[in-house]
C-alpha cells in the first residue's frame, strides 16, 4: 500500500504581518512622495457659499490664466488652484507660465483656450519687474493692459465670465516693490468694480494665516511662491473664503 503524502501547508502571512506591511508601505509612500497636498482646514459650508464655488459646480468649463503660481513652476507643476479643481465639474484648462505679466497674456491671445469662465491671477511680475520691458510701469499702465486682456478674452469667448485675483503677496522684498503690488491690487479692484467684474483679494487672509505661524511653513524658500505641501492649500482656501466674504459685503 502506497504512503499518503500530505499536502504542503501554504504559508500565508498573518493578519498582523499584512497590517505591518501595509503600514510600512503607507509611511514609505508618504516619505518619498510630494503628496499629500494639504488644504488649509476643511471644506466647510461657508467656503462653498460663494458665486465662484457655485460656478465650479455648474459644469461650465474653466481656464486659469497666470504666472508661475498658476503654472506651478516652484511646486513640480502643482498650481495654486489644485484644491479647487476636484470641485470643478466642467473641463479645466490653463494658460500660464513662470515670469509672465499681463502683456504676456495679451501677446498670447491666439493660444488662450476658449472657456465659459476665466480665473485670472496676474500682476505679481508686473509689480516686481516694473522697470523691465513688457511689464506695466505703473498702476495706470497695468489697468490699461488689464482692459486689453479683458477685451481679448471676450473676443475668444463672448459669453465668458471673468474672475480677477489681485497680485499675490510676497515677503522680504524692498518696500517700494511691496507698495507697488498694493498699488496694482487697489487699482485692479477699483477697475473691476467699475466694470462689473468680480475681483477677489485673498491676500489679507493669506497674511493672517502666515502671521499666526511663519512664512516658511507655507512658502518656498524664496518667499515668493506657495509651497506644494501647505501653501497651495492656503491659497485655494483664501480665494474661496475671500469670495464668500465678497458675497456678504
Amino acid at each position: 500500500m502506497s504512503e499518503t503524502t500530505k499536502p504542503a501547508r501554504s504559508k500565508k502571512p498573518t493578519t498582523l504581518l499584512l497590517s505591518v506591511i501595509l503600514l510600512l508601505s503607507i509611511i514609505t509612500l508618504y516619505m518619498v512622495s510630494p503628496y499629500p497636498y494639504r488644504f488649509y482646514g476643511t471644506m466647510t459650508s461657508e467656503l462653498k457659499d460663494s458665486e465662484l464655488f457655485e460656478d465650479m459646480q455648474s459644469g461650465q468649463s474653466f481656464c486659469f490664466l497666470g504666472d508661475s503660481i498658476t503654472y506651478g513652476s516652484a511646486t513640480n507643476g502643482v498650481p495654486w488652484y489644485y484644491h479647487l479643481e476636484r470641485y470643478i465639474k466642467g473641463d479645466v484648462t490653463s494658460y500660464s507660465y513662470g515670469g509672465w505679466t499681463v502683456s504676456t497674456l495679451i501677446e498670447g491671445k491666439d493660444e488662450i483656450p476658449s472657456a465659459d469662465i476665466y480665473v485670472i491671477a496676474i500682476g505679481i511680475n508686473d509689480a516686481l519687474c516694473y522697470y523691465e520691458n513688457g511689464a506695466a510701469s505703473d498702476s495706470e499702465e497695468f489697468i490699461e493692459y488689464i482692459g486689453i486682456l479683458t477685451d481679448n478674452l471676450k473676443e475668444i469667448s463672448p459669453e465668458a465670465k471673468l474672475y480677477y485675483i489681485t497680485p499675490w503677496i510676497f515677503y522680504g522684498f524692498p518696500d517700494a516693490i511691496v507698495e507697488k503690488r498694493i498699488e496694482y491690487s487697489n487699482a485692479l479692484m477699483e477697475w473691476c468694480n467699475n466694470e462689473g467684474i468680480i475681483c477677489i483679494d485673498p491676500n489679507p487672509i493669506i497674511l493672517d494665516a502666515i502671521d499666526e505661524d511663519n512664512p516658511e511653513r507655507y512658502m518656498t524658500p524664496d518667499l515668493f511662491h506657495p509651497n506644494a505641501k501647505r501653501g497651495v492649500g492656503l491659497y485655494s482656501y483664501a480665494v474661496l473664503l475671500a469670495e464668500h466674504q465678497r458675497r456678504y459685503q
